[in-house]
């Protein structure tokens, strides 16, 4: 039952993300919605994995596989100027850039959540 959850929620995310966040401009009106998102995916995430482990050593590694091509897509959108042309386009958007920081955020925030469904889980 919980890969069907956490299955659904993630593809759910994702949409908001989409839809909300990108090309309705609701992610950089409101900084909390990415954040949020972020959260959440690791939440879900690392739900999605206990399906196929009750290790939270392999749940957090599998986590942090997620973690690592999300970021290195939204670094890649942000470097190479056809993606970028392409998502400034078809989600509307002024620019697209790469911050560390907001990243370093990301993948924190993406742990977070990933710990407190552990913590959850596992107590």
């Amino acid at each position: 039952m919980l890969i069907i959850v956490s299955i659904l929620a993630s593809f759910s995310l994702f949409v908001l993300n989409l839809v909300l966040g990108m090309y309705y401009g609701f992610g950089t009106r409101h900084y909390w919605f990415p954040e949020t998102l972020h959260f959440l995916g690791g939440f879900f995430v690392a739900m999605f994995f206990s399906n196929f482990s009750i290790s939270r050593g392999q749940i957090l590694i599998g986590l942090g596989a997620v973690t690592l091509v999300w970021e290195l897509f939204e670094f890649l959108i942000a470097k190479i100027p056809s993606w970028n042309n392409y998502i400034k386009k078809k989600f509307r958007l002024k620019r697209v850039d790469f911050k560390f920081v907001d990243t370093t955020f990301d993948v924190f925030l993406n742990f977070a959540g990933a710990l407190i469904f552990i913590y959850l889980m596992f107590k």
